[in-house]
Order: C-alpha cells, then structure tokens, then sequence
C-alpha cells in the first residue's frame, strides 16, 4: 500500500495515498482500505477542546482508522494515556506506525470494538463509526469509569432526520414522521437513545455537548452512576407534535390525541421519545470559548469560534426546539423574510447551528407569526 503524509493538528500521519483509489477523477475515502476523511476535522478539532477542558486522564478511541483522533488526544489535548483501536488489520499495521511516527505513547489493538470495550477502562471513550453508533453505545457505557465521557458520531442522518422512519424505528426505538425542524429532532433522538440505554444500567448519562454540521450529529455525555439520577433524566422524555397544515408545533411528555389544539386539523406528525432538556453544558461552553485562543493552530479553528459563538447565543432557548421560517411562510404563501429581521421583531430569539433558516425562541407560535407578518 503506497502511502502518503499529512498533517493534522501536531500530528503527522500516514494515510493511504489517495491517488490510488480514485475512479473517473474521483476520491471517496471509503474506497481506501484505511478510512482517512479530510471533512472530519472539525469533529475531531473540537474534541481536542472537550478533552483538554475536561482534563481526561484515559482516551479510548474504539474505531481508529489512521489513529490520528488518538495520536491527537495524546497531543494536543495532554491526554496522558490513549488507547487505540480497529479491527481492520492494514489499519492496525497504520495505527502502530503512526504512533511510532509522532512519538506517542499507546495501547494499540486489533479487535472488535464492542470486545475490546467490555474489557478496558477509561475516562473518555470515543466512538465515530461508519452510520450509527447505537450497536457502540452498551459497550461504550461499560468502558467509562464513573463521570467519564462518551463521545458519539452518528451519520445516519436519513434515520435520524425521519427520511427514513423505518430504519428510525428500529435503530432508534422512535416514531419520526420528519417534522419541519427535523435536524433537532434528530439530535433529540439521539440523546434519547442514549439516556434510555444508560438507564438501563443504573447510569445518568447527561448531555454535555451536542451539535450537528455537515451531514452528521455529535455527541458528548457525561455518565454518572446512580439509578436516581437516570430515573430523573427519563422523565425528561417526550414528543414532538406537529400540525403539517397551520404550522404550530409542541412538545408533550405523551401523546394523548392528534389533533391540533389551534386549527383543529386531524393530521399531526409525530416524533418520538426524544429528549425535552438542555443540549449542551453551559459552563463547558463557556469553557471551550476561553481556551479556544490556546489552539489557535487548529486547523478549523475559525469555523469551531463560530460553532461555539452561535450555541452561546443558542443557549437561552436550548429548550425549546427551533422554527423553520421558510416552511411556515411557504405552507400560507407568505414571502420570506429575512431571519434577523424576524429575530429582532420577537426580542426573545437567536439563530440557529441547525438551520440557516431557522430561529430559536421561547415566545409563543402566534407572536412567530405576527413577526413573520410583519417583516416579510
């Protein structure tokens, strides 16, 4: 296999030279026999930040590929003992010569992820696989020790969003009839999949940091023992409703009836168990902001300031999900109007990470539409 380095963070690699695995002018990393995807940065920059704010002693990356998210945990992040992992065996071989290459000090292995994490512990453990991470997540639960980190991919995004509701429900255990504001409800799912599969072993698995970009969501819990704390986090579950013909929208702890409470319409979309709660830590926001100038170097440093900066402003009205401005004009034939205008008309309102169309509030759906009268 002829190779090729690259550099990422402080890490030099070594990755499947893709010139090899091109077809027609075209490179897919999944078409290399070790997994290298350039698009993945970010996701793995700004787990740097998570790992360095939290002070994480053990990192176990589960599905490894080239190592690079270990070797930089290892660093960047001063994580002082890393564990990494693929089953793929050209991987490993990769793996062990990287960790050579950049002078770190790591368990290396070529096993099954779910084997290997039901055997070892650690304080963070670090899942981002091809599609779902839900086969990861029992395992994953077993590895961390009390207050450890879980740290999720998912890029199954057709099940999540509801493109898919078959493959939701079976994955996810949730009804998803693909609401408007599908990209948090997605997040949402997510969250609740893993807080009811930690319940289920006496865990509390608490939202730390969670956002979507690209084309997938990440993930990071903190897991605490004590059924008393995940029996509280459950009653933090519910749906979503949504009338596809007035627009309104709410979340309920059950689904009684079907019917939509303003326009009296019989047809309301439904999507859940979801999570009700917080998506994200406010104190470790605000700590990612202010350590964010000592790994200036990051390579998207500018785009994690920028992801950072809108969840701030985000923070306010983390509980209640966000309103797609173009779905609602479009569904009464109303011009667009321009976001910021639509947020300065209800005063209690931010942009959205989720949707450049979107805004995030607290006010009530009739002073939405009153706004969206206004400025359109």
């Amino acid at each position: 296999m002829r190779t090729q380095e690259v550099v990422e963070g402080k890490a030099k690699i070594l990755i499947p030279d893709p010139s090899q695995y091109t077809r027609e002018g075209k490179f897919d990393p999944a078409w290399s026999p070790v997994f290298y995807n350039q698009r993945m940065v970010f996701n793995r920059d700004l787990s740097i930040l998570v790992a360095n704010k939290l002070r994480v002693k053990r990192a176990i990356d589960a599905l490894a590929a080239t190592g690079v998210r270990g070797i930089r945990y290892y660093l960047e992040a001063g994580v002082p003992e890393v564990v990494i992992n693929d089953i793929n065996p050209v991987a490993f071989e990769l793996i062990k010569e990287n960790v050579k290459r950049n002078s770190v000090k790591a368990e290396v292995h070529n096993r099954n992820a779910n084997s290997l994490l039901n055997e070892v512990k650690g304080d963070l453990v670090d899942v981002d696989p091809f599609g779902s991470p839900v086969p990861f997540i029992m395992s994953s639960l077993s590895a961390l020790r009390n207050k450890g980190l879980l740290a999720l991919t998912a890029t199954d995004t057709s099940a999540l969003t509801g493109s898919s509701p078959s493959s939701c429900r079976r994955k996810y255990g949730a009804i998803n009839q693909r609401l408007s504001f599908h990209r948090e409800v997605g997040l949402r799912i997510l969250i609740s999949k893993v807080v009811s599969e930690a319940a289920s072993v006496d865990l509390a698995a608490y939202p730390t940091l969670t956002y979507y970009t690209d084309y997938y969501y990440r993930a990071y819990f903190r897991v605490v023992k004590g059924a008393k704390r995940a029996d509280e986090l459950l009653k933090r579950l519910g749906y979503y409703v949504e009338c596809n013909k007035c627009g309104y929208s709410e979340g309920r702890s059950y689904v009684d009836q079907i019917t939509c409470p303003r326009c009296g319409n019989s047809i309301m979309r439904i999507a859940g168990p979801l999570w009700m709660g917080e998506l994200w830590d406010q104190e470790v926001l605000e700590g990612l902001t202010s350590e964010l100038n000592e790994f200036s170097y990051l390579p998207s440093s500018r785009r994690v300031h920028k992801l950072l900066t809108t969840l701030k402003q985000e923070t306010p009205y983390q509980n209640f999900h966000y309103w797609k401005i173009d779905w609602l004009c479009s569904i009464r034939k109303w011009s667009i109007p321009k976001k910021e205008k639509v947020i300065q008309c209800v005063g209690r309102a931010s942009a959205t990470h989720l949707d450049s169309n979107g805004i995030r509030s607290d006010a009530e759906f009739e002073d939405i539409l009153k706004c969206l009268t206004h400025t359109s």
